[in-house]
């Protein structure tokens, strides 16, 4: 396993594509933010928001629709042999 720490920017307009991870991902969101989800529902995301994304469940699809980048630092413990993410179609 190896660990994986990163800033993790979304600009105004963006959309983090969905995906899934060889290993846990933790999310700290450092700027406020509105987002859209793939549902259409509008998400508030406080700073010190806190995600969690256990080894292989989908995630992704949220769309920044507020008024500046949207900005997390991420943690994910994954295994070193296997691609950090893999897309979701």
């Amino acid at each position: 396993m190896i660990v994986v720490v990163s800033k993790l920017t979304v600009p105004m307009g963006a959309t983090i594509p969905m995906h899934t991870h060889a290993g846990d991902e933790h999310a700290v969101v450092i700027t406020p933010t509105t987002a859209k989800a793939p549902n259409g529902k509008v998400l508030e995301f406080p700073v010190g928001a806190t995600l969690y994304f256990p080894e292989g469940q989908v995630h992704g699809g949220l769309t920044n629709i507020g008024d500046g980048p949207m900005v997390a630092i991420t943690t994910q413990v994954v295994r070193g042999d296997a691609p950090l993410s893999t897309p979701v179609n």
